[in-house]
C-alpha cells in the first residue's frame, strides 16, 4: 500500500523550538526550529520514503471553536516573535522542495490533517508533538509522536492507543470531554478525573451511552451517586466540550489528496535553500540520501 505522511506544522516546531539551542542562519536570524523541522523531514524521507506528503498550519484567524467559546485555549504561554517569524522560512523549504502545504482560515492543523486522513485510502502516517491526533488512529492511520524534541518517537496504533489509555481511538474523544483538556482550556466535568472517565468510558462505551443510562435507568443506572450528580449537573457542557475536542474530518476545500504526491525531489533547488539558511550538515545528509540506490525519491 501507498504511504501518505501527514506533518503536523506547528506542533513539530514546537517540539524543535523547545529541544534546540538557538542556532542562527547567515544573516544572524534565529532558525533552530527550522533546522529541527528540516532534519526531521530530511529523516521522514529517507526512512518511510512516502508517495504522498503534506504539511498543515494553523493560520492567525481565529477557529470556528474560539467563535464557539472564547475561552478557547485562553492562557497558553505566547512563544517570542522569533519562533512565528520562522514559520514562513518553512514554508520557503517546503516549496524549494516541491512539498505541498496547507492552511485555511477558521480551522486548526488537526482539523485538515483528520480531512486529509478521511479522504485517504492509504497507510497514513501523522507526525505530530501533539497526542489530541490520537483520536485519527484507525487501521489505515498511525501516530508518529515526537514524545521529546525531535529524535525521541513512539508510533501508536490502535494496540498501542488501547495498552496505554485502555480505550480505543474514538473513545478519547469521550475522555477528553469528561476529564477535560487543561492545554486547551475544556474544563470537562469538574470532579470527574482520569480513572473515573476511563472507567465510565469502559463500562458504557461512549458520553452518549452513559448518559441514556443515567436518564433511562436512573437510580439502577450503576453509577455512585456522586459522580451521576456532576454528570447530570453538567450534561450539556460534557457534550458541548465532545464537540469542541473532536478533530472536524470534513473541512470544506479538503476533499482531494492528489495534490499531495510526491515526485523526484529537485535536489539542486532543495541545496540551495539550505545553504541560503547555513545548513551544512544537512547539505551532507541530502548528498548521501541521493548517492543512496534506496533513496528512490532523490532523484534529479
Amino acid at each position: 500500500m501507498e504511504k501518505f505522511i501527514i506533518i503536523d506544522g506547528p506542533a513539530v516546531l514546537h517540539r524543535a523550538w523547545h529541544a534546540l539551542p538557538k542556532l542562527t542562519d547567515p544573516k544572524g536570524r534565529i532558525v533552530s526550529a527550522v533546522y529541527g523541522f528540516s532534519s526531521l523531514l530530511l529523516k521522514l524521507l529517507r526512512e518511510q520514503k512516502p508517495q504522498y506528503l503534506a504539511v498543515a498550519f494553523d493560520t492567525k484567524a481565529p477557529t470556528y471553536r474560539h467563535q464557539e467559546y472564547k475561552e478557547y485555549k485562553a492562557g497558553r504561554v505566547k512563544q517570542p516573535q522569533e519562533f512565528y517569524d520562522q514559520i514562513p522560512m518553512v514554508k520557503e523549504i517546503l516549496q524549494k522542495f516541491g512539498i505541498k502545504f496547507l492552511e485555511k482560515d477558521g480551522y486548526e492543523a488537526d482539523d485538515l490533517i483528520g480531512s486529509l486522513v478521511h479522504q485517504s485510502n492509504l497507510e497514513n502516517l501523522i507526525v505530530t508533538g501533539d497526542l489530541d491526533t490520537l483520536q485519527l488512529v484507525n487501521p489505515q492511520t498511525k501516530i508518529y509522536f515526537l514524545h521529546q524534541g525531535i529524535s525521541d518517537l513512539k508510533i501508536y496504533d490502535q494496540e498501542a492507543v488501547k495498552n496505554r489509555y485502555g480505550l480505543t481511538p474514538e473513545q478519547l474523544i469521550d475522555f477528553k470531554a469528561l476529564r477535560g483538556d487543561p492545554s486547551d482550556n475544556i474544563s470537562g466535568v469538574k470532579g470527574v478525573g482520569d480513572k473515573t472517565a476511563s472507567a465510565l468510558l469502559e463500562k458504557f462505551g461512549s458520553l452518549e451511552k452513559i448518559y441514556q443510562c443515567l436518564e433511562q435507568s436512573g437510580e439502577k443506572c450503576a453509577i455512585g451517586d456522586a459522580v451521576k450528580k456532576l454528570l447530570l449537573a453538567n450534561k450539556d457542557k460534557a457534550l458541548f466540550d465532545k464537540k469542541l475536542v473532536t478533530i472536524n474530518q470534513k473541512v470544506p476545500g479538503v476533499d482531494n489528496i492528489s495534490p499531495y504526491y510526491l515526485g523526484a525531489l529537485n535536489i539542486e533547488e532543495a541545496k540551495q535553500i539550505l545553504v541560503k539558511f547555513g545548513f551544512n550538515s544537512l547539505i551532507k545528509r541530502l548528498d548521501k540520501d541521493q548517492n543512496s540506490q534506496q533513496a528512490k525519491l532523490f532523484g534529479n
